[in-house]
């Protein structure tokens, strides 16, 4: 619920979180980094002040898009859940 507080971190961190958390499921993620989209004008209504939206980033080599987006679903929804971006 939007009751929790949440840790307040910058975008650099944020990433570095997500990718880091990417990387820790399976091997075949450790070519791909991840960056958070972008920051809310207002919280949303679960109190999170980002938007969710994760861009990964990879060159040529790496699992299809589809693989990476079921295995990034549940990170972000967590990341979400506990942080919040600074300004």
């Amino acid at each position: 619920m939007g009751c929790r507080k949440r840790t307040v971190i910058s975008a650099v961190r944020l990433d570095r979180h997500l990718t880091e958390r990417l990387r820790q499921c399976d091997p075949a993620f450790d070519t791909i980094s991840l960056a958070a989209g972008y920051r809310l004008r207002a919280t949303d209504a679960s109190g999170c002040n980002w938007s969710g939206h994760v861009v990964p980033l990879h060159g040529l080599r790496g699992p299809p898009h589809e693989t990476i987006e079921v295995a990034v679903r549940p990170i972000v929804e967590a990341a979400r859940a506990r942080f919040n971006l600074s300004e």
